[in-house]
């Protein structure tokens, strides 16, 4: 290991809680030509999951990974936690791709991958708080209770009981914890809470331990069939596989293929044994609410963070990161103001820290996985922030595809070529990106006030591309 890293100030609560426990140690960048049957670029949970996987399946396969920053820097130690079978693009969309037997194989996958995060966390020792409580997304209007029934009963018809979902009342809520306002939830207990730094690092450890190699600082700026180049070097190998996912745009055949979604977290102090008796929330349940969304967890050290996706922070030109301090504080307060609304409880209790993040969108807004054989060039990704889970499918998947194996994975509807559909070229993109969020922003307020479905959100949806999630 290289000298300890000075962790970026914006970095979340997971990893500088892991800081301030033992410095992050940057792993030597690449230098040189290094040779490997598979190069995965991307040391986050899709491409560690797929180096993981590969190692489990065939030891004696020589993985490298390469990283631009150290692993769990990107989306994969910024997000909430939730690890739910889940994944963006309604089902009406994979059943297009493939059929209602698809889509049921999917979900099943998608629930098996909550089952086998727990087991492969269980089998490498990785102390990351995995609890399999479920998610609740709280209802607290009438439209809001509605669209809860009518996906408990899009569950039913697609064959989903209630072993996995539930419509759960006011009471029921209030059994679990005290939401202000609550009307009712839908319970998906396929769903884990984690904490995302622990299980990053701790899976980056479980990889080398199984005999893969991670080259951090080395940012891939090309990726070509045989071979991944950085500034200082380069790997051969037989497969290349993108597990980049929002923060592909620094590769330029990726540039108009996933666009970055920004994301913004606050989590509180520590919260003391008599306020969490005040909230009732003793297990750890997910727990996600509306107008705007926000979604919310109880963390394995006592504390409470929300966060969500940022349609009032502006896209910026050329899909780069967005550097309006005025709008993230204003998303800052925003979150804050959501906390209290849904626990007036913690007025006083104290926001910690706040840090953002990118999630990864294609065009079709839903995730895919591919590999090329003739190319060997492979990509995972485009969760739409969905991606705690999803990444251990689509991780087995590619090494099922790279292994060649004809398993049940290989064969589920997201598994197509990438890209479909490609962006809008500047300046088009930007333009329609700020129209899309003014609508559905303001749309969002105006159903919030009225308690009626509003025509602005679901005519930003459409332009969008966005169709809903399945699981």
């Amino acid at each position: 290991m290289s000298p300890a890293v000075r962790t970026p100030p914006d970095v979340s609560h997971w990893m500088a809680r892991i800081d301030a426990a033992e410095p992050i140690r940057r792993r030597p960048a690449l230098t040189g030509v290094v040779h490997a049957d598979v190069c995965i670029v991307g040391a986050g949970y899709t491409g560690l999951w797929a180096a993981y996987a590969l190692k489990q399946a065939a030891p004696d396969l020589d993985v490298v990974i390469v990283e631009a920053e150290f692993a769990g820097y990107g989306a994969s130690g910024r997000n909430g936690g939730a690890a739910v079978a889940q994944v963006s693009g309604s089902r009406e969309y994979w059943a297009r791709i493939g059929g209602r037997e698809g889509v049921v194989a999917f979900e099943r996958a998608l629930r098996d991958a909550v089952a086998e995060m727990g087991a492969a966390i269980a089998r490498e020792g990785i102390d990351c708080g995995f609890v399999e409580h479920g998610s609740l997304h709280v209802a607290r209007t009438t439209l809001e209770l509605a669209r809860q029934r009518a996906a408990v009963e899009a569950d039913r018809a697609w064959g989903v009981g209630p072993e996995h979902t539930l419509l759960l009342d006011a009471g029921e809520v209030r059994d679990r914890l005290v939401v202000a306002g609550a009307l009712g939830a839908r319970l998906n207990r396929r769903c884990a809470t984690l904490d995302p730094g622990r299980l990053v690092r701790g899976l980056a450890a479980a990889a080398e331990r199984s005999g893969a190699r991670i080259f951090e600082g080395s940012r891939v700026r090309t990726i070509a069939p045989g071979r991944a180049a950085t500034d200082g070097g380069e790997v051969r190998a037989r497969f290349v596989l993108q597990a980049t996912d929002a923060y592909s745009g620094g590769l330029a055949h990726s540039r108009r293929t996933i666009v970055p979604v920004h994301t913004s977290m606050l989590v509180t102090e520590p919260l003391s044994t008599e306020l969490w008796a005040e909230l009732g929330w003793q297990g750890r349940e997910s727990v996600a609410c509306e107008h705007p969304f926000v979604h919310l967890q109880r963390t394995t050290d006592g504390r409470i963070t929300i966060g969500g996706d940022d349609n009032r922070i502006p896209y910026r030109f050329g899909s780069r990161p967005p550097r309006d301090a005025a709008a993230t504080d204003r998303v800052r307060r925003t979150y804050h103001e959501e906390l209290l609304r849904a626990f007036p409880q913690l007025q006083g209790v104290r926001v910690e820290r706040s840090w953002q993040g990118i999630f990864g969108a294609s065009r079709d807004w839903a995730p895919s996985v591919w590999l090329d054989r003739a190319t060997g060039l492979g990509w995972a990704g485009g969760y739409v922030g969905e991606g705690v889970a999803a990444s251990n499918l689509a991780g087995r998947t590619l090494s099922d595809l790279v292994l060649d194996r004809r398993t049940d994975l290989v064969s589920l509807p997201w598994v197509r070529p990438f890209p479909r559909r490609r962006w809008e070229p500047e300046p088009l993109r930007t333009i329609g990106a700020a129209g899309i969020w003014a609508m559905r922003a303001i749309g969002e307020r105006a159903e919030g006030r009225s308690g009626r479905p509003s025509r602005l959100v679901e005519v930003g949806n459409r332009i969008a591309g966005f169709t809903g999630n399945a699981g």
